[in-house]
């Protein structure tokens, strides 16, 4: 069995106790205008280009058996309507101006990797956290990878948006210590405006964990323009609270992502960041009414 892998972070201290490894997975049915991982969204592999490392070297286009490459001038025009994904213009690329993301990953393989950080794990409680794109895209691959670092006495952590089939949960969930759960918006047609689909399968699924898990903590990407007020998010830790959860973490915005689309030929649907509000003015806000959310029992976090 295999997955498909863009992304190994080591020593992330913000998804989950302790010093954890986070393995990307990709493909996300969803498509939620302010993802920081643009690479993240396709369930193929893809080719990301810098034109500005390009030296001009011309190797990549005589190695593309597509002819999706083409010199012109100084440059190289690059078709991605033919493009294979084969990445054999990223593996002559000497200035690594193109890059592949996603790579093929065996279970065995992606175990070991995460186990090259045992040391770390066992002195601080930490351990794997799948994230994504959504994980749960992938439940046979997550599982077998879950239960691998399970199984040596490891924390394991997911990271999920929700929009999945229940089946996937119910084959991933007997080999997680925590859920991180993203709980958006508490409207459904504003969700489905910003993420291309609406809340429904989403509770669904956090009713139906939260009833066979206890060990779930909801997570808020705050988000100016669409969730970014009082109200809302307020109203988004209620929900919480009564649908059994006892920690919710809020994420500020930030546009560090956006100047990947550009490099995966795709659009960033956000304002540009210099028209947002900052994460120092989220996290002002988000201060200011955590003591109101402290009291309908929740233990809150903001940023991280």
């Amino acid at each position: 069995m295999t997955g498909l892998v863009f992304n190994i972070q080591r020593h992330s201290i913000h998804d989950g106790p302790g010093i954890r490894t986070i393995l990307f997975l990709k493909g996300c049915p969803m498509l939620c205008r302010w993802c920081s991982n643009p690479e993240s969204m396709l369930f193929t592999r893809e080719i990301s280009v810098n034109t500005a490392k390009c030296i001009g070297c011309n190797a990549c286009t005589q190695a593309c058996p597509s002819s999706a490459l083409t010199k012109a001038g100084e440059g190289i025009v690059f078709n991605r309507a033919v493009c294979t994904a084969c990445g054999a213009c990223a593996e002559v690329c000497y200035a690594e101006s193109r890059t592949m993301e996603g790579r093929e990953m065996t279970v065995e393989e992606a175990v070991n990797e995460v186990m090259k950080d045992e040391v770390f794990f066992r002195s601080s409680g930490g351990g794997l956290t799948l994230g994504g794109g959504e994980p749960l895209v992938q439940a046979e691959f997550a599982a077998a990878v879950l239960h691998g670092v399970r199984s040596r006495g490891l924390s394991t952590a997911v990271e999920t948006a929700g929009h999945v089939p229940w089946e996937n949960f119910g084959l991933v969930y007997p080999h997680v210590d925590y859920f991180l759960f993203d709980i958006k918006h508490s409207d459904p047609e504003k969700h489905r405006q910003f993420t291309g689909v609406d809340t429904r399968l989403i509770r669904e699924n956090l009713e139906r964990l939260l009833d066979v898990h206890s060990a779930v903590i909801a997570r808020v990407p705050v988000i100016p323009g669409f969730n970014y007020s009082e109200e809302e998010l307020t109203a988004i830790a209620k929900s919480a609270a009564k649908a059994g959860i006892r920690e919710i973490n809020f994420l500020p915005y930030h546009g560090y992502g956006s100047g990947k689309y550009n490099l995966l030929g795709k659009e960033y649907l956000m304002k540009s960041p210099g028209q947002l509000p900052g994460s120092k003015e989220i996290i002002t806000m988000l201060e200011s009414l955590k003591p109101s959310l402290e009291a309908l029992g929740l233990k809150v976090q903001v940023g991280g």
